[in-house]
């Protein structure tokens, strides 16, 4: 018997199941013991090139090849998005009213709200949003407290976390746009009328 048919005992019989002592194919051996010495190769020249960016840089070995190049990216990109400054007093009033915004908000209402508030803001869960009353008050600065940071003790969930502070003004101009509005089928008023 040579080594390719030799049966290995362990000692006990698993279902009559025998194991045999073959040892792997070459090719897999080959590929194998390439990729490890391909492993270090790549290794060495991308631990080699980062070097030499980094001191031709003088930004020392700290700063990676790659790193540097996801820094530039995120800077460039962070200049083209701009950082969004919430307005205030007539600015707010301002930015409630530009149709643009409201239809943003529309679509973000159609998106995250119309479980709780009905397809048209009629009220299910949550309240009517097309007449004149509101539980937390209908003042922008209201309405925009109330969408982002929520009524978590009633259901309402904050969403500045998850949307971000423009879009949850796009919300609050779409919302504030509904008030007066008469909808078949809402649900009562609920709240102070305003």
């Amino acid at each position: 018997m040579n080594n390719k048919d030799e049966i290995l005992d362990h000692g006990q019989d698993y279902d009559g199941i025998k194991e045999y002592d073959n040892p792997l194919p070459r090719w897999f051996l080959l590929m194998f013991y390439c990729s490890i010495v391909f492993a270090f190769l790549y290794m060495g020249y991308y631990t080699a090139k980062t070097r030499a960016i980094a001191q031709a840089t003088g930004k020392g070995a700290a700063l990676a090849w790659s790193g540097a190049r996801l820094a530039a990216e995120i800077r460039v990109a962070e200049g083209e998005r701009g950082e969004f400054v919430p307005p205030q007093g007539d600015a707010l009033t301002q930015f409630l009213k530009t149709p643009a915004n409201i239809s943003r908000g529309e679509a973000l209402f159609k998106a995250n709200c119309v479980a709780c508030h009905g397809e048209q803001a009629q009220g299910l869960i949550g309240p009517n949003l097309n007449d004149r009353f509101w539980i937390h008050g209908g003042a922008p600065e209201k309405v925009l407290h109330s969408i982002a940071a929520g009524w978590p003790e009633k259901g309402m969930p904050g969403w500045e976390l998850s949307l971000g502070p423009e879009k949850v003004h796009w919300l609050a101009a779409y919302v504030t746009s509904l008030k007066g509005r008469s909808v078949e089928g809402a649900k009562e008023p609920q709240g102070v009328e305003e």
